[in-house]
């Protein structure tokens, strides 16, 4: 049986999911362990999601990163906002 196409939306998510091609398609970086690492030297330990690598992949996290070790102010705004009732599913960034 060959790969089913991938198809990735808010809807849904079907076939082999090539990550490398979402990252190019959305225009991300992916989250590399040097990241991490410097995520971990602020925060103590990692969230269990980045630990496991089911976060693959930011925009700008290298950015906010540079700010917040020079001291630098600046606002961090998810673009998540609920269009409807709230469910389960809002618990992940919440």
């Amino acid at each position: 049986m060959p790969d089913e196409e991938m198809i990735v939306t808010p809807w849904k998510v079907s076939g082999r999911i090539d990550y490398k091609k979402l990252i190019e398609e959305f225009g991300t970086q992916p989250i590399t362990d040097s990241l991490l690492e410097r995520i971990k030297k602020h925060t103590g330990e990692l969230h269990l999601q980045l630990r496991r690598r089911i976060f693959f992949s930011h925009r700008d996290l290298d950015w906010i990163l540079d700010m917040y070790e020079a001291g630098r102010r600046f606002v961090l705004y998810t673009g998540r906002g609920p269009s409807g009732p709230v469910h389960i599913g809002h618990l992940i960034p919440w």
